[in-house]
């Protein structure tokens, strides 16, 4: 399988109101094909979204070439509209979004690692973690090599840093194994140099290649 290049990565918040939260993930577990194809159609891939406390966090990676042109061609999908008919109401902006926007876009301000497989081969991850000193970050260039990482993002909005990770080590019999002694030693580095306190895994409630 050909990989495609993402020309950018995107990461994006919104919270959901607490009365609807079940019914939120319930629904994305039902994405109406449509909707999925359109998201394929206007070029986005590795779409997945993540919650916690309340919050929702989607990453993404875009391969077009015009993504104001593609979002627009979205829009104008009538089964894509309907959906969000139904999701909108449930969602909540953050009062410190941008004029224009109901997610509010959040900053990349680390990146680690090309892809070695296919993401939805991989196992992906996503926390969440407080922090006063993001410019450490933009430093840090922690020794990853060789341990099978791709996709390590961080981003950033409001003293608090999203990341998303994927582990593209396979062997499903050793993952609490890997987990416990890579991955955590990753988050560990990452919250030493940034002035986390702890990142704090989010639950996976969608995701689309």
């Amino acid at each position: 399988m050909i990989m495609e290049t993402a020309q950018k990565r995107y990461g994006s918040l919104i919270k959901v109101k607490p009365e609807y939260e079940e019914r939120y993930i319930i629904l994305h577990k039902h994405t109406f094909p449509e909707v999925l194809k359109q998201i394929h159609d206007s070029n986005i891939r590795n779409y997945s979204i993540y919650l916690r406390d309340g919050v929702l966090f989607f990453y993404f990676e875009y391969v077009g070439e015009d993504f104001d042109k593609d979002m627009e061609y979205m829009g104008q999908n009538e089964v894509t509209r309907d959906w969000w008919k139904l999701t909108d109401p449930m969602q909540e902006p953050f009062g410190t979004r941008e004029k224009g926007e109901w997610w509010s876009s959040l900053d990349e301000i680390f990146h680690f690692g090309e892809k070695q497989v296919p993401s939805y081969q991989a196992q992906r991850f996503a926390y969440i973690a407080h922090t006063g000193h993001t410019d450490s970050v933009t430093m840090f260039k922690p020794d990853l090599n060789g341990l099978l990482l791709q996709n390590l993002s961080v981003f950033h909005l409001d003293a608090k840093l999203y990341l998303y990770l994927e582990d593209a080590d396979n062997a499903a019999t050793k993952q609490s194994e890997r987990y416990n002694s890579v991955i955590q030693s990753v988050l560990q580095r990452l919250a030493s140099d940034s002035g986390c306190t702890e990142w704090h895994p989010m639950h996976q409630v969608f995701h689309f290649d």
